[in-house]
C-alpha cells in the first residue's frame, strides 16, 4: 500500500455545487449520488465545500428554510486538497493535519477530479495490514 497513490482510492467525478444553489439543492444532489460533501464553485475555481453537517447543523437547527437559503451562507471556505498523483499516505496525514476527512484532488492542471475521503481509504479493497498502516502512520507520524 505504501505505493498506492490518491487516485488509485479518490471518488472520481465529483459533483460540483455553485454557491448561488439552494440548500435544498445541494441536499438534493447529495442524495442523488449519495455522499455528505459537495465541492462549491467550479472545477478550476473551488470557494468552498459544503457538507450534510452544514445544513442542520448552521441551516436546520437555526430554523431556516433550505430552499430559501443559499450554500454560500453556509459553506465552509477553507477547501482542502491533494494531488491525484500525490501518495495515500501523505494525502491521510494532510487529513489529519488540517482534521478534515474529505480532501479534493485536483490534476496537474488544477482542474478538481475527485475527492478522497478517510471512508473511501478504509472500504478500498486492499489488505487489512495495508490499510492499517495508512492510519498507523497518519496516527503516529505526528507523534513520532
Amino acid at each position: 500500500m505504501n505505493n498506492l497513490k490518491v487516485s488509485d482510492v479518490m471518488s472520481k467525478n465529483p459533483v460540483i455545487i455553485s454557491g448561488k444553489s439552494s440548500l435544498q439543492e445541494a441536499s438534493e444532489m447529495m442524495k442523488a449520488v449519495d455522499c455528505g460533501f459537495l465541492p462549491v464553485g467550479t472545477a478550476d475555481r473551488i470557494e468552498g465545500v459544503i457538507t450534510d453537517r452544514d445544513i442542520i447543523v448552521n441551516a436546520i437547527a437555526e430554523n431556516k428554510t433550505p430552499s430559501e437559503e443559499q450554500v454560500k451562507d453556509y459553506m465552509t471556505v477553507a477547501a482542502y486538497g491533494c494531488n491525484e498523483d500525490d501518495f495515500l499516505e501523505d494525502a491521510a496525514k494532510k487529513m489529519k493535519d488540517h482534521k478534515v476527512s474529505r480532501l479534493i484532488v485536483r490534476n496537474h492542471g488544477g482542474e478538481v477530479v475527485g475527492i478522497l475521503s478517510f471512508g473511501s481509504i478504509l472500504r478500498y479493497e486492499a489488505k487489512t495490514d495495508d490499510i492499517t498502516n495508512v492510519v498507523k502512520h497518519v496516527l503516529y507520524k505526528a507523534v513520532a
